[in-house]
């Protein structure tokens, strides 16, 4: 059985296979990224671009290689660096594609807490893209899901950002779980989601805390 990080690394490796316009890049794709590309760099070279700590040219190089055809998928060990290049994440990307233009771009990006990142690097900035028309959101919980999405994401025509947490990197494939032809599509996002609704307030789980009980979640 498969973990979390194996099912990514999967996924990449069969969309590669399938499609030899896949090109896969970021600071630290020759070396693995916590299991994401183990062992792809030395496969699979001709489609792999490694990339200096420059996240704006990483941003900016994802959408000129979309536009010459290539289906790209660009990792970032942390969402929080897309903050470094925002001027291609909202003034470009999006609105390309919102203009008729396939872009099949995927960022994918870790959150949350996990690995000793520290406050800095813990937090989970996916939900800010939800506010750009153009953008979709994935968030996938179990193996499963993580590669489903992210083949879907690559063979698709849209830029994605999907974020994945730190703490599902080792996860395996529950016994008994909510799978994705089930799982609730909102909008501009497609994620594993759990909602409670209350009087005054609903509240939305996702991603890894959408096994919580929402007994706690008294409002």
């Amino acid at each position: 059985m498969r973990t979390f990080a194996q099912e990514i690394n999967r996924a990449i490796e069969e969309s590669i296979n399938e499609d030899s316009s896949v090109v896969v890049g970021g600071q630290l794709v020759k070396y693995g990224v916590a299991g994401l590309t183990k062992g792809l760099f030395n496969k699979y070279p001709e489609n792999f671009i490694t990339y200096p700590v420059a996240e704006s040219l990483m941003n900016s190089s994802a959408m000129g290689l979309a536009l010459a055809g290539k289906r790209v998928v660009m990792i970032h060990v942390r969402i929080d660096f897309l903050a470094s290049g925002m001027c291609a994440l909202v003034n470009h990307i999006p609105v390309w594609h919102h203009k008729g233009f396939d872009l099949p771009i995927v960022f994918v990006c870790q959150v949350g807490k996990g690995m000793g990142q520290g406050a800095q690097h813990s937090k989970d900035l996916s939900p800010w893209f939800k506010k750009f028309q153009g953008w979709t959101v994935m968030t996938p919980k179990t193996p499963t899901e993580a590669h489903k999405m992210l083949k879907e994401a690559i063979f698709g025509t849209k830029p994605i950002i999907y974020a994945i947490h730190r703490e599902l990197f080792d996860a395996k494939q529950p016994k008994k779980v909510q799978e994705l032809d089930q799982v609730r599509l909102c909008g501009a996002s497609r994620r594993h989601e759990r909602v409670f609704y209350g009087s005054d307030h609903d509240i939305s789980f996702y991603g890894d805390e959408s096994d919580y009980s929402g007994e706690d979640s008294i409002i």
